[in-house]
């Protein structure tokens, strides 16, 4: 079981690592009638027809898909309600991501008459920032205070790359890849940071992981 747990952390390490990678694979490969930071969002890269197509719609399916077993990891060392509600949280976000590449711009042409692309999105740039909140507190009821202000000042990161970003563009169809990926970074680096920070803990028993 030890085992088990001890890959569902190392999902929690290579999942932010693959949707990151993945993103800035298609940011040096897409052409610019694909994707530029003026005038195009990411999902553009993911659109049906871009070259880029498969690159950055599987990066972020992997990605999602790694996060699964995270998750369950991450239930398993919560120490309060509040932690776990946080994780309940990164999992809406995790099934977002997932959404995001399987419902790409354009899949209408594929598959489905109505386009949920946006659903996943939104559901991503959302539920991310509130898990760290979440989350941060029930650290912060746990005594743990590195994790929590690791948490609250990544989550915070997201409304302040998007606030900015209304503070500075007068026409919002301009320059939404910046805040977006802003915030994919902010939500890898936490994600990165949860499983590094679980597998320090798993490190200092001397049996090994208990839960």
């Amino acid at each position: 079981m030890s085992g088990r747990r001890q890959i569902a952390t190392a999902c929690g390490i290579a999942a932010p690592i693959v949707s990151v990678s993945a993103i800035l694979l298609s940011i040096l490969v897409a052409p610019p009638e694909t994707f530029t930071w003026q005038g195009r969002t990411l999902s553009d890269m993911g659109r049906y027809g871009a070259p880029t197509f498969a690159l950055f719609n599987g990066g972020l399916i992997v990605s999602g898909l790694l996060g699964v077993p995270f998750v369950w990891r991450l239930w398993l060392t919560s120490r309060n309600s509040v932690e776990r509600l946080g994780v309940v949280l990164v999992t809406i976000a995790v099934v977002g991501m997932i959404g995001v590449g399987v419902f790409f711009l354009d899949h209408t042409v594929v598959y489905l008459d109505r386009s949920v692309h946006g659903v996943a999105a939104v559901t991503v740039f959302a539920a991310a920032p509130v898990a760290s909140w979440v989350y941060g507190s029930g650290a912060a009821l746990a005594g743990d205070g590195r994790v929590a202000v690791a948490s609250f000042w990544l989550g915070n990161v997201h409304p302040l790359a998007w606030f900015i970003w209304l503070l500075t563009e007068n026409d919002t169809a301009n320059w939404v890849a910046v805040p977006e990926f802003v915030a994919a970074v902010a939500l890898a680096v936490w994600i990165i940071s949860l499983a590094l920070t679980i597998r320090r803990r798993d490190d200092s028993e001397p049996d090994g992981p208990n839960r």
